[in-house]
């Protein structure tokens, strides 16, 4: 068999009202380069696995379907798929995300044109779980990403956008246990430089019926506190490393001040405190900092967005 350019893995569990657009978007890409389609069904119990067999008997060339049995859960699903990816270069999206055409196409023309870039996002716009459109992802546009930047300002980069090389993707298998994307990214930026295209050709459905985000709120504050702890320390500055902390605790502070649950603060706050290389003191006035920028940036947006600017509608601010 030929080997692909860019293997396609989607993960996918319960997804019928979204996984055929997802698999159509990904089969468009095949017209600008060679690509393979992994599609890992996680033993859905609706009618997801019979739209897949059916694209799949469509497009027996480009597209397999693995149906899992019994059910492996997300990460184990994703690194069932990433093991047998043959690609130079493999590229994930979860099964109630889609892309755009042209999508691969500018990734590519960027990661051959950068060697020193490992991995490469693109904006994606956001549509609400009818599909409806809502606005941008984050508002980042064009711009070169090192771990330290990434670490400052925290989890903005949409990882069903992602066109990795396949380095990176085998060290995501090597990953023990479950992580957050966020613990992808920082992992692919150890490696090397990471970029974002401002362009959205990838979609991101907000808040779906399957998302994590919106279903384990405290399950995914403990993944991203991992995630940072799992940044080597000779890799970056304290102020980098403080910051990072620092901007953990704001969200923090806004979840508990959203949800009127003050216990995370007190239950957070320590764990702060002892892992950030500054002192209590400085390390609240980074928090604080944090937080009056964030409402600064979010009052700015909102404002704008109310008087009309579509384009101020951002799902991430940096």
């Amino acid at each position: 068999m030929t080997e692909p350019t860019v293997s396609v893995c989607i993960v996918t569990c319960n997804h019928e009202k979204y996984i055929r657009q997802c698999i159509e978007g990904a089969l468009a890409q095949a017209a600008d380069t060679t690509i393979e389609i992994l599609v890992g069904d996680d033993r859905s119990d609706d009618r997801t696995g019979e739209i897949v067999a059916e694209l799949a008997g469509v497009h027996p060339d480009l597209l397999v379907h693995r149906r899992n049995d019994p059910r492996l859960g997300v990460w184990e699903n994703l690194n069932s798929l990433l093991v047998r990816a043959r690609g130079e270069f493999v590229a994930i999206i979860d099964g109630d995300d889609y892309w755009l055409p042209g999508k691969l196409d500018a990734q590519l023309a960027y990661l051959r044109a950068h060697p020193d870039c490992v991995a490469v996002y693109i904006d994606a716009m956001t549509v609400a779980d009818d599909g409806e459109p809502m606005g941008r992802f984050n508002d980042v546009g064009e711009r070169s990403i090192d771990l330290g930047f990434l670490l400052r300002r925290g989890n903005f980069l949409n990882s069903s956008s992602v066109l990795m090389r396949a380095e990176c993707a085998q060290g995501l298998v090597a990953i023990e246990g479950q992580y957050l994307d966020y613990h992808a990214h920082l992992l692919h930026a150890r490696k090397g430089r990471l970029a974002q295209i401002g362009r959205p050709l990838s979609a991101y459905r907000v808040r779906s019926s399957s998302s994590i985000v919106s279903n384990s709120n405290d399950f995914v504050r403990q993944l991203y506190w991992q995630a940072i702890m799992s940044v080597p320390r000779e890799l970056v500055s304290d102020a980098d490393f403080a910051s990072g902390v620092a901007d953990f605790m704001k969200r923090v502070v806004f979840r508990a001040l959203s949800a009127r649950q003050s216990a995370l603060i007190r239950e957070w706050a320590p764990r702060v405190f002892e892992a950030s290389p500054y002192g209590r003191t400085r390390t609240s006035l980074l928090v604080a900092g944090a937080v009056v920028r964030s409402v600064y940036v979010e009052s700015i947006g909102w404002l704008r967005a109310a008087l009309g600017d579509r384009s101020a509608k951002v799902l991430y601010r940096r």
